[in-house]
């Protein structure tokens, strides 16, 4: 489902680190280098200074620093979809918190007595974690073929064949590397009787242990099912890995089958894809290559309009993008007896289907306007969005751990001491908990992203240069 943080910015193979990955591979090599000569409290205040998160762990004037390094050093053309990407899994993430408590949100304003204004069409957007997994899978097609097709343009294939080599050789390292680490600190909390396993998983008897969690594993990155119904035990939310992985082999044949081709060529190919995976229910496969549709047109599209005709094509994108959020506000429950949806279901397609068709075209019509609208990008170059970017994959990665160990603590500890049988007790249980919990997940995403997501950078750049012929 998903392209972590580092990926986005892995296009140059061998040829060049973001700054982050640098600072990790200087501050591992300081570690390792005094670790032999460190006293036990030493060690245990380096420990404590690894716990503080990232983002306080400079000062004024390293800050000052990095702003002045930053004006020199222009920004990559897709930095604003890290900011993007970093709120979707932000969103995720406030879906799967808010509906165990709230499942009334899976349905849709003015079904029957939904009348909260959370579940208003454009609210909903907030809470929307399906639609933010397609947005994911749209941004992905964008960054991975972007660099590529900008090569395409400048014919320069030597280095793009480099690229396309090296990035596709370290792609399932960046995904399932941080993946089987997450779902290996859910098997543990298992064992250890931190959260409780039930009987049954799906229908069939399940029992906790090494087989049961091999066997997950196996489906987590299970390439060759294309059903999408990976429903495991211990992190069912990865079920999006395996998509993510395939959807970007898509897109890595289709930049090496039409790296030579004319762009007219490109684009008819491309389009017929997205319309025959539609028709043929492959709705992330469309995502992916829609993404890469995009970017061809992004750097086509570069040059300035004149002031008149570029304010008539910013309203026009206006429009599409509140259409693209309207849409990814199509409920999951009773859609088509939902007022403002109900004339999907006289609309192709007429099975349960439609629901995530309608959300990959949302997806389609927010992410296509962001890409030409740089006041808009701007809010995702913030540093808030900026950050979550940075620990997006993490987040993703672990709060769904989060959510069974100390959120639902959290949760029933705020319910038992104010109340849980009224409406207000209730909701304000609630909130008191999220309060609580959502620092705490931040803060372990960012543990996460600095202990496992950027050594599995380094550690696929490493093998690379192992395996690469000399």
């Amino acid at each position: 489902m998903y392209t972590s943080s580092s990926s986005f910015k892995e296009h140059e193979g061998l040829l060049s680190n973001p700054p982050t990955e640098i600072l990790a591979v200087e501050r591992r090599a300081a570690w390792h280098g005094n670790i032999q000569s460190l006293s036990p409290r030493a060690i245990a205040w380096r420990c404590l200074v690894f716990l503080k998160p990232s983002f306080l762990g400079r000062s004024s004037s390293s800050s000052t620093t990095e702003k002045n390094g930053s004006r020199q050093r222009k920004k990559h053309a897709t930095e604003y979809l890290d900011g993007v990407r970093g709120v979707a899994s932000l969103v995720v993430f406030i879906f799967h918190w808010t509906h165990m408590s709230f499942p009334s949100i899976n349905s849709g304003w003015g079904y029957r007595d939904n009348n909260s204004f959370w579940l208003l069409p454009f609210v909903r957007l907030i809470h929307s974690g399906a639609a933010m997994v397609a947005v994911f899978f749209v941004i992905s097609g964008f960054v991975l073929s972007h660099r590529f097709i900008q090569r395409m343009h400048r014919q320069e294939y030597p280095e793009l064949f480099s690229s396309l080599t090296s990035l596709t050789f370290r792609r399932a390292f960046r995904l399932f590397i941080p993946a089987f680490a997450s779902s290996t600190v859910a098997f543990i909390c298992a064992c250890l009787h931190i959260f409780p396993v039930p009987d049954k998983v799906n229908g069939k008897h399940f029992k906790n242990g090494l087989h049961a969690y091999i066997a997950y594993l196996d489906m987590e990155s299970n390439l060759w099912d294309w059903q999408l119904k990976f429903n495991g035990f211990y992190n069912p939310q990865l079920w999006s890995i395996a998509v993510e992985f395939r959807g970007s082999m898509v897109i890595f044949l289709l930049i090496l089958g039409l790296a030579q081709t004319c762009t007219l060529v490109r684009l008819i190919v491309e389009t017929t894809l997205i319309v025959h995976c539609f028709g043929h229910r492959r709705w992330d496969v469309a995502l992916f290559i829609a993404g890469m549709v995009l970017a061809e047109l992004e750097v086509l599209l570069e040059k300035p309009a004149s002031a008149s005709r570029r304010r008539l094509v910013n309203l026009l994108l206006v429009l599409i993008l509140f259409s693209g959020v309207f849409l990814s506000g199509y409920p999951r429950d009773h859609s088509t007896d939902t007022p403002g949806y109900m004339w999907s279901k006289h609309v192709w397609p007429f099975t349960t289907y439609r629901r995530r068709y309608w959300l990959a075209i949302g997806a389609i019509l927010i992410v296509g306007p962001l890409v030409f609208l740089p006041s808009l990008q701007s809010v995702f170059l913030t540093r808030p969005a900026r950050y979550l970017g940075r620990i997006s994959f993490a987040l993703y990665l672990v709060h769904g751990l989060g959510n069974r160990t100390i959120g639902i603590w959290l949760l029933e500890s705020c319910w038992s001491r104010i109340g849980r049988e009224e409406f207000w007790a209730y909701t304000i249980g609630f909130m008191v908990s999220t309060v609580l919990y959502f620092p705490i997940v931040i803060w372990t995403s960012d543990l996460f992203w600095r202990a496992i997501d950027m050594p599995s950078t380094n550690l696929a750049r490493w093998l690379e240069k192992k395996c690469a012929v000399r």
